[in-house]
């Protein structure tokens, strides 16, 4: 059986396509690494008005967030969903995909030719770095290079900057991508929405380019902003919601504990 290499790997990098700084570096930073990388045009979000569209749930979102989405929360969904559309029209089999303001570490490209030799299945996997990764709850699922293993969290934190997916992946993710009211990052940690393992390498073999400024912008850091009725009523969806996502959340962490468990038995 020949060995996998990482240069074997599509990498598609979303990028706005002004971006000339961003496009440089990240050039640069993948000269060593491969020349198999496609820059994927991002959508701004300041150009379309995407509130009003169908897809978009902005009620819910407000009763469970109590903000709407920010234009460039939803262009950054909308380059996504476009990108994984075209995934699964072209049928990779396995993509790469980074944000151009991603940062490799040094054992990024061990890690990725050691997991794609591995006899095992998964739908996406993400590369996030986050302090707080080290106090979350959390499964080592497969070793991979050195200390660095496929791991299953126990949470579901942001972070889309770079993962990397299979066929059956995107289509699990563009199918939850139907209906619109959290950003594309929160989405892909809530394994109860897709269907799918929520993923990470562990340690972090990548992170942003936190220089770079971001085009979602601030505003999504804004706390309520929620007027009438909706605000009178958000304690209670609020706390509703936190607590059904985080019940299903563990819930399907510990059912594919116990299975990873039985697995290791037969």
């Amino acid at each position: 059986m020949n060995k996998k290499k990482f240069k074997d790997i599509p990498i598609f990098i979303i990028s706005l396509k002004k971006e000339k700084q961003r496009r440089k570096e990240i050039k640069n930073k993948l000269k060593k690494l491969s020349n198999n990388y496609y820059f994927f045009d991002a959508i701004d979000g300041n150009c379309v008005d995407w509130i009003n569209k169908s897809e978009y749930l902005g009620r819910l979102r407000r009763l469970f967030y109590g903000k709407d989405l920010t234009k460039g929360e939803l262009g950054c969904f909308f380059s996504h969903k476009l990108l994984l559309e075209k995934i699964v029209t072209e049928k990779r089999d396995i993509s790469l995909v980074f944000e151009d303001d991603v940062i490799l570490y040094n054992d990024f490209k061990n890690v990725i030719e050691a997991l794609i030799n591995k006899e095992i299945t998964w739908d996406f996997i993400r590369f996030i770095d986050k302090p707080k990764l080290n106090k979350k709850l959390k499964l080592s699922v497969h070793k991979l290079f050195e200390n660095y293993t496929v791991t299953r969290l126990g949470t579901a934190p942001g972070g889309a900057y770079a993962y990397i997916i299979s066929q059956t992946g995107a289509k699990k993710l563009l199918k939850a991508m139907n209906k619109i009211w959290t950003p594309n990052d929160t989405l892909m940690g809530q394994t109860w929405r897709t269907y799918s393992d929520n993923l990470i390498i562990y340690p972090p073999v990548a992170s942003w380019d936190k220089k770079f400024q971001s085009h979602i912008g601030d505003d999504r850091f804004k706390k309520n902003l929620l007027v009438g009725w909706e605000k009178k009523i958000y304690p209670i969806t609020r706390a509703f919601f936190k607590l059904t996502d985080g019940i299903l959340t563990k819930l399907i962490f510990f059912m594919l504990y116990l299975k990873n468990l039985t697995t290791k038995k037969t």
